[in-house]
């Protein structure tokens, strides 16, 4: 053993390296956590949103960040946390205004446009601050809960009932997934849904039609330096399922069901619809257009599909067939929430190797 002298220095040299090694830990959680990384030395979010201050974690279940700020008065004191709508959220530094909308995409079509009776899930499907949607009362931050469409569209329960939650929908994630994705993007969204109808009902000069000119031009005008669309998404078919054709009840032009107009319709007005959205003073000749594989309705979906091989590279169509559906709907038509999300990141992809992204 050594003599007590010795003992002491030993000692002393021991506190010396655990010191010298906390403050290196310390200094790089410091790091992380000033860059953005989730690590273990960071500290807790508790709960409510706000940081605990420790890195105990007393709870088994993996720890939720607070939700991103939407605006920089939200953080009156300086300290990197914020409160909006009732809950605790974090300053990223990086505030965007309806002026820095550089991605403006349309979608229509039928029921799945809408998302009716889906499910929202607080995490999931919470809003990202870079993404905007055109609302009832204007352009405005993103949020499942909005009024988007004729007072029904995401279904926003919670706008009269707080006891119920609003649905999904598949342009709120191709938002989300082009704003992760991309730090420069700011996209912008605006939906019109036709539930049930055929694809006449978008033909040009057709009321629906006429809703829809308006409707976009007023979104435009209230975007400064920003005029034209840059993206349409199409999920529509379902009422054209019948053959190859349609079922359309005001569908004219062809002679008999087996005559080859007949069987040719939905191509045909395909074609003519893209060729119409083009044509709008809000559009330009070459404006990407992508749809969306239908979840039945073959026949249809052959159609849509071909766009993936018709010599124009700005239309597309994504896969969606493989996607879950909502267990209420016996028909099978309609996609469930995690299929909405899917389908978004899918139409954002194809929006991307369109415009080379």
């Amino acid at each position: 053993m050594g003599t007590p002298d010795n003992t002491v220095k030993k000692f002393r040299w021991l506190i010396a390296l655990v010191l010298f090694g906390g403050l290196i830990a310390c200094s790089k959680s410091n790091d992380d956590c000033d860059a953005g990384i989730d690590s273990d030395t960071c500290d807790v979010i508790s709960e409510d949103g706000s940081p605990s201050g420790n890195n105990e974690n007393t709870d088994s279940r993996p720890l939720t960040p607070a939700p991103l700020c939407f605006t920089e008065q939200s953080d009156l004191d300086g300290d990197g946390y914020g409160f909006e709508n009732g809950a605790s959220c974090r300053v990223s530094g990086a505030f965007v205004t309806v002026a820095d909308i550089n991605h403006v995409i349309v979608v229509t079509g039928q029921s799945n446009v809408e998302a009716p009776l889906t499910a929202f899930d607080p995490v999931l499907d919470v809003p990202h601050p870079r993404v905007f949607a055109f609302t009832d009362s204007g352009w405005q931050i993103a949020d499942l809960h909005q009024v988007w469409d004729e007072h029904a569209h995401p279904g926003n329960h919670s706008l009269t009932d707080p006891t119920q939650s609003p649905n999904n929908n598949f342009v709120f994630h191709f938002g989300k997934t082009l704003a992760n994705l991309r730090a420069d993007a700011v996209p912008a969204f605006i939906v019109l849904a036709a539930p049930g109808e055929g694809i006449s009902h978008w033909d040009q000069g057709s009321p629906f039609y006429l809703k829809m000119q308006a409707k976009i031009s007023n979104a435009l005008a209230q975007i400064p330096n920003k005029d034209t669309v840059d993206v349409l998404l199409w999920h529509q078919g379902e009422n054209d399922w019948l053959y190859e054709g349609t079922s359309d009840l005001d569908a004219t032009g062809f002679t008999d069901r087996d005559s080859e107009e007949y069987r040719n319709y939905y191509p045909i007005k395909l074609r003519n619809l893209i060729a119409n959205f083009r044509g709008e003073s809000w559009a330009t000749n070459d404006m990407p257009f992508i749809c969306g594989e239908l979840r039945i309705a073959e026949g249809v979906s052959r159609h849509l599909m071909a766009l993936n091989n018709d010599g124009d590279p700005n239309t597309g169509c994504v896969p969606s067939a493989d996607l879950p559906y909502r267990l209420s709907d016996p028909t099978g038509n309609h996609f469930s929430a995690a299929g909405l999300r899917e389908l978004g990141r899918r139409y954002m992809q194809k929006y991307l190797a369109i415009i080379g992204g």
